[in-house]
Parts: structure tokens; C-alpha cells; sequence
């Protein structure tokens, strides 16, 4: 049997045409395999592990980004086109039928007004993970409806967990408890 089918094959029936790539390590996990979709299928993609009846009891249980900034080199040999695609987004399944973990790569172009389609309607427990991946790495969703920021405060429109994202900076800031207030100290730059 050709390698890709190794997993199951209702996924590959219908997901001919978007030419998945798939890959497993039996060493690691032998039940957990990797696919590398295009960000126009994603949303597609869930629906179908939602509906299909081997999937229908999936789990989203993490997901998060790989800022491919520095990694020129991965993207000749995967194929992925990195200087096009700055994150690389990976989504984390659980499906208790089969008893196996599947991981979803994604890449994401943080420039261009490219979005991807929001699945929190799909699972609920994505609107957190989203809200998390939209605040830290600057992914855009469509048709996503609760955009609050969960950690950062609302002035700010940065992305800390980019890598082009500064570390040192001008000022301290703290939160007071006593004036119980966010507090700005400016801090002198010494030189070594």
C-alpha cells in the first residue's frame, strides 16, 4: 500500500485534489501523523473531521505558530515557500474512535490581508486557541466573533511572539498593586 494511505483513507478520498503531503515517525509515535494542507482548505478540512463519522468524536486539543523567519533552508526541501509564508500554524487533534493523534500544518502569510477562516463554530474550544494565535503572532480570522485580546492590553497592536518583535526596550513596565495600576518606568541603557 502506497505510504500516504497509512492513514485513513476517507481523508485522502476526499481531499485528492489539494495534494496533502503526510508523514509519521514510528519511532516517536507511531499513532500520531502530520499533514501539511493549504491554508485554503483548512476550514474545509475541519468541517469534514466533524462530520465524518470516524472523526465525528475529534478533539482540538492545541493549537499554536512557528515564526519561519530564519528557516530558508527547511523550506527548499518541505516545499513550503517560507519567504512567502512567514508562519508556519499547527493545529493538534485527538480522535478517540481511532485512538490517534493528528497534527495539521499550515503555512500563514502574515502581509497581503491573508486570513484564515475561523473553526470556532467547528470546535468550541478554538475561539481561545485563535484568540491566543491572533493576539501573539498576528494571524487574521474571518467570520470570527469574539476578538478580544486575552493578554496583551488593547493599545498595543504588536506581536511578541514574532521574531522580528524587540526584546529589550525603553521602559519597564510592571503592575502596581498598591495604585493597582499598570506602571511605565523609563530605563537608562548602559553600555558594556
Amino acid at each position: 500500500m502506497h505510504k500516504k494511505y497509512l492513514f485513513p483513507i476517507m481523508l485522502f478520498l476526499i481531499f485528492d485534489k489539494t495534494k496533502i503531503i503526510s508523514f509519521s515517525s514510528k519511532y516517536l509515535a507511531p499513532n500520531h501523523y502530520f499533514l501539511l494542507l493549504n491554508s485554503n482548505w483548512f476550514y474545509i478540512f475541519n468541517q469534514v473531521l466533524k462530520k465524518e463519522f470516524f472523526f465525528s468524536n475529534s478533539l482540538l486539543l492545541d493549537a499554536s505558530a512557528i515564526d519561519t523567519l530564519k528557516y530558508s533552508k527547511i523550506s527548499e526541501k518541505v516545499n513550503l515557500n517560507l519567504q512567502k509564508n512567514r508562519l508556519l500554524l499547527f493545529y493538534i487533534y485527538y480522535f478517540q474512535f481511532l485512538k490517534l493523534r493528528l497534527t495539521i500544518l499550515t503555512p500563514y502569510s502574515t502581509n497581503n490581508g491573508h486570513k484564515l477562516s475561523s473553526i470556532d463554530n467547528i470546535f468550541k474550544n478554538a475561539n481561545w486557541v485563535e484568540r491566543e494565535l491572533s493576539e501573539m503572532f498576528g494571524v487574521n480570522y474571518d467570520f470570527k466573533l469574539d476578538i478580544r485580546k486575552l493578554l496583551l492590553d488593547y493599545s498595543k497592536n504588536e506581536n511578541p511572539m514574532l521574531k522580528d518583535f524587540p526584546c529589550e526596550g525603553y521602559s519597564d513596565v510592571f503592575y502596581n498593586v498598591f495604585e493597582d495600576q499598570v506602571v511605565f518606568n523609563n530605563t537608562d541603557v548602559i553600555e558594556l
